[in-house]
């Protein structure tokens, strides 16, 4: 007697059909990671957006601030400093260097008093740029005991005597200072200054796409304590 199988149900797919699978879901998958890669490149962008923006508003308003309570703008340092460039630091737009007198504080941020001149002794902050970045070197004035600032150096010879420089900003492209004197004209005397105009430039480069970001302040200064 002939034993007659039942049918299976299931059966495997062809090759045909496996191609067709895989293509698909090949077609699918790229075209998700297409679609994910351009979603994290806009992030991406956004942020890197963001960040400038963030940063050259906090670095105006820092330089603001030193400007508002200290002593002026220096033509040069009068505070030695042994890592300075030949010829010592002097403000101009074209070497990128501002020089800032700013009092001298203790530990309880008290002013340190010269007693022969009745004024506080002053304390140099110099900004230049370095690459890309925008740095801050501080210049302790030597004369003024207890003062809390300590003379930076830069990164390769820092010391626990002799932090290093301050990084105020990075992807900082040009910074131009605009002095003026009592008459609203410019001038290129700091003596002379009563404000001064700071004009931030930024440029970033992120995924091929570059960046750029114009920020400007004007302060008023106080040239005699």
């Amino acid at each position: 007697m002939l034993a007659i199988k039942a049918a299976s149900p299931y059966k495997g797919f062809t090759t045909v059909e496996l191609i067709v699978v895989v293509s698909v879901t090949s077609i699918m998958f790229l075209a998700f990671l297409g679609i994910f890669t351009n979603y994290f490149v806009i992030i991406t962008k956004n942020n890197a957006q963001m960040d400038m923006t963030v940063n050259s508003q906090n670095l105006l308003r820092s330089t603001v601030d030193t400007l508002r309570v200290g002593g002026g703008v220096r033509q040069s340092n009068t505070i030695a400093d042994a890592n300075a460039p030949p010829g010592g630091w002097n403000t101009s737009n074209d070497d990128f260097v501002i020089v800032i007198a700013s009092p001298a504080l203790d530990s309880n941020r008290n002013y340190i008093i010269n007693e022969d001149t009745g004024s506080p002794y002053m304390n140099e902050l110099v900004y230049f740029k370095d690459g890309d970045r925008l740095t801050q070197r501080a210049l302790a004035h030597p004369d003024a005991a207890g003062n809390s600032l300590q003379t930076s150096c830069p990164q390769a010879q820092a010391s626990p005597t002799c932090p290093a420089d301050k990084t105020l900003a990075e992807y900082v492209k040009t910074m131009v200072f605009t002095l003026y004197d009592q008459d609203n004209n410019s001038t290129n005397d700091p003596l002379a200054a009563q404000s001064v105009k700071i004009d931030l430039g930024m440029e970033r480069t992120s995924f091929g796409s570059t960046f750029s970001l114009d920020n400007s302040i004007r302060v008023t200064l106080r040239n005699r304590f």
